[in-house]
């Protein structure tokens, strides 16, 4: 197995940060515009529209970032793009634009918590209503990828997954207040998004079933493609600030492994285990290159350092993730 464009990329291009202001949408903007171009064309085109795809360009965004908060952003999309592969909804993705995975509501992401509904109305359209909540990134938002109820089978709440402009007329995004909460990443916001009577055409709708094909599958997907576009972030400050290159060397074999599992199916017990052990191991390796950190410029030092810190409860669900794999497994 040889490594893909995006990791030799990482390795052999000067590590020069893109710095495009504060604002998410801005970077992305100018990196899609800037960065993806280079790379694309070193790349022979590319890797295609496929999974690889998006994985490598959250990896280059990673690379590129001139802040933990980039990288974080890059890797995201490139996970909310991974999912509309996956769901036939990559057409509805803009290009350029970031797109807010809006799931969440007041009691949470769980398929009895999803009060937001999708009707069908008597033109072969629909009409989307609700309220979501801790919508990352929705306040930069081009596109909002919606999981809404289009009914009851009996006790089962009926999820889809749609993806309409961020603008159209009966949606209404306000950034939520989160007082003094100290986030790791504070150029990137959440929001709490309104949707009243929003027209949503046939064509918008994503395929599968919006839980056991987005919801579900989402998280581990978003674990891995952050963790590794924060890892070549990690990479690029390295190659910087001249740490040794058997440091270079560790953060490459995370990255190698998150490839393997990014290529793969994502929603297999093994994939579960596999990105639970890839936390485990970036845990280490970031421990043992703590010292390094004296070598980094003292403002990126401490991002980072915010960036990584704690894992709250994104690390519970993790842990509960990895738990029910086994129990997959031994069923």
């Amino acid at each position: 197995m040889t490594l893909g464009p995006a990791l030799r990329h990482l390795l052999s291009a000067a590590p020069e940060p893109l710095s495009a202001g504060d604002d998410p949408s801005g970077w992305y903007r100018s990196f899609c515009d800037q960065a993806l171009p280079v790379w694309e064309g070193r790349a022979g085109g590319g890797p295609g529209s496929g999974g690889r795809a998006h994985f490598g360009r959250g990896l280059l965004g990673g690379f590129v970032a001139d802040r933990p908060s980039w990288a974080m952003v890059a890797g995201h999309q490139g996970a909310v793009r991974r999912l509309a592969w996956e769901c036939g909804g990559l057409h509805l993705m803009p290009k350029g634009g970031i797109v807010a995975f809006c799931a969440s509501e007041e009691g949470g992401a769980h398929p009895r918590a999803v009060q937001s509904s999708l009707v069908a109305t008597a033109e072969g359209d629909f009409r989307l209503n609700g309220q979501k909540r801790w919508a990352t990134l929705a306040p930069s938002a081009t596109a909002l990828l919606v999981i809404a109820s289009v009914g009851h089978d009996g006790g089962r709440n009926r999820l889809r997954a749609l993806c309409v402009p961020s603008d159209r007329p009966g949606i209404g995004i306000s950034a939520m207040d989160l007082g003094k909460r100290v986030t790791a990443h504070p150029e990137v916001r959440h929001a709490v998004i309104e949707l009243k009577e929003v027209p949503v055409a046939q064509a918008e709708l994503l395929g599968g079933d919006g839980y056991a094909d987005a919801i579900k599958p989402f998280r581990t997907i978003e674990d891995l493609y952050i963790g590794a576009a924060m890892t070549a972030y990690n990479l690029a400050l390295a190659r910087r600030s001249g740490w040794p290159a058997e440091a270079v060397e560790d953060l490459l074999l995370l990255l190698a492994a998150a490839e393997a599992l990014a290529f793969g199916p994502l929603d297999e017990p093994a994939a579960h285990l596999g990105v639970a052990a890839l936390g485990r191991a970036t845990a280490r390796v970031r421990d043992a290159h703590a010292g390094y950190w004296d070598l980094v410029d003292g403002e990126a030092a401490a991002a980072w350092r915010r960036a990584t810190a704690g894992g709250g409860v994104a690390a519970r669900a993790k842990e509960l993730r990895r738990q029910a794999a086994w129990r997959r497994l031994s069923a």
